[in-house]
């Protein structure tokens, strides 16, 4: 059998985007519960994570990093500051800006919800054998890269139209 070719009757590419969708809704929507239950949301261990990763950014780095938009950065770093999980710096090469960093209660915390964080993805993915993981990370790797690179639009061009303007 060559290489694209269905084993079966086609799969409907619209109903794969929407068990996609449902699956990732899902699982964000129960991982974020458990966490939050023990005490941080899934978006504020995001941002640690980003920020352990880098060591220091600025927020707007920060908002590109995690794909969201500035707003919803600062309402979640504002609140870590609060909790004395995240300091806000001076950046050295520019004072107009200002640098984030995780502080040592930070680090900690991330750490402790790593381990709940990483038993969420396992209890997931368990299901699969070795070889299905492997395979799946090389689908969704595809997947990925076309959606970053454009080339769905690019094999597409009837769906042109329905793209949002370019500002």
């Amino acid at each position: 059998m060559a290489r694209g070719q269905a084993a079966g009757p086609e799969v409907d590419s619209v109903q794969l985007m929407e068990q996609f969708r449902a699956i990732a809704h899902a699982t964000h929507n129960r991982t974020n519960a458990r966490m939050s239950a023990a005490g941080l949301s899934l978006a504020r261990f995001r941002v640690l994570s980003a920020l352990q990763a880098a060591g220091q950014m600025r927020m707007n780095e920060l908002s590109a990093a995690l794909g969201v938009v500035p707003r919803t950065v600062t309402t979640i770093v504002d609140a870590l500051e609060k909790d004395a999980m995240v300091a806000r710096l001076p950046d050295p090469a520019d004072r107009r800006a200002t640098l984030l960093q995780l502080t040592e209660d930070g680090l900690s915390q991330l750490l402790r919800f790593r381990a709940l964080h990483d038993s969420a993805a396992a209890e997931l993915f368990d299901v699969l054998t070795a070889t299905e993981k492997h395979q799946l990370a090389e689908l969704l790797l595809r997947l990925q890269a076309a959606a970053d690179s454009g080339a769905i639009s690019a094999a597409r061009p009837e769906l042109a139209d329905l793209q949002p303007p370019q500002r």
